[in-house]
């Protein structure tokens, strides 16, 4: 064996993880916080807003995939994280990204339930607006989707958000509701979430 191939051999792998959001500000201030919290350095994190519904979002991160020439010995996570939104094809987006590889942290209906189970179980489906007011009592302050601090005034909570989204899907699971159009509400940003933190303990 060279010591070109040995050097090969023993060099670690380079783990990429590519975040695209459908929301412009709420999701990517999140993840980025996430990521400034982590400090991971052998890990390249990058999250990234495309405008459009949610179909169109797979789309194009589907183009961006086939487009982006990573190293070669880099392990690649791809993740889309989108709502649920009226016309937005939401089962066939997500069955679109399952086939090209890509990993969905859906929300039905919207992201803002994620933070609300930081706080308390939701079993009942609510509309986009009483999610915000609810956020904005459970929250001390006006909810404003466009703060970035969002993640520090709910992270002590982050385990309690964790088993609140497997709650749901696990009712969701034992009432045989397989179509995600129809799991409302539910979340799968926690895996996301876990995925994320799975990284900082492997790197320690």
């Amino acid at each position: 064996m060279s010591r070109f191939t040995r050097k090969l051999s023993t060099r670690r792998l380079k783990k990429v993880i590519r975040i695209y959001t459908e929301g412009e500000k709420t999701e990517p201030n999140y993840f980025n916080s996430i990521k400034d919290e982590l400090r991971l350095n052998e890990i390249d994190i990058k999250v990234r807003a495309i405008r459009g519904q949610t179909l169109r979002l797979v789309q194009d991160v589907i183009k961006i995939k086939k487009d982006e020439h990573v190293d070669e010995v880099a392990l690649t996570d791809w993740w889309v994280v989108f709502d649920r939104d009226d016309g937005s094809k939401f089962n066939e987006a997500i069955e679109l990204a399952g086939k090209n590889g890509i990993e969905v942290a859906y929300s039905n209906e919207c992201f803002e339930l994620w933070f609300v189970l930081h706080f308390e179980f939701l079993s009942t489906g609510i509309g986009r607006e009483d999610y915000q007011n609810k956020l904005t009592k459970l929250l001390g302050r006006k909810y404003d989707k466009r703060s970035s601090d969002i993640y520090e005034l709910i992270k002590e909570r982050e385990a309690i958000a964790i088993r609140n989204a497997k709650k749901l899907e696990k009712e969701h699971d034992t009432m045989n509701v397989p179509s995600p159009l129809k799991r409302d509400p539910s979340t799968l940003v926690y895996k996301l979430v876990e995925k994320l933190r799975e990284l900082k303990v492997n790197e320690q």
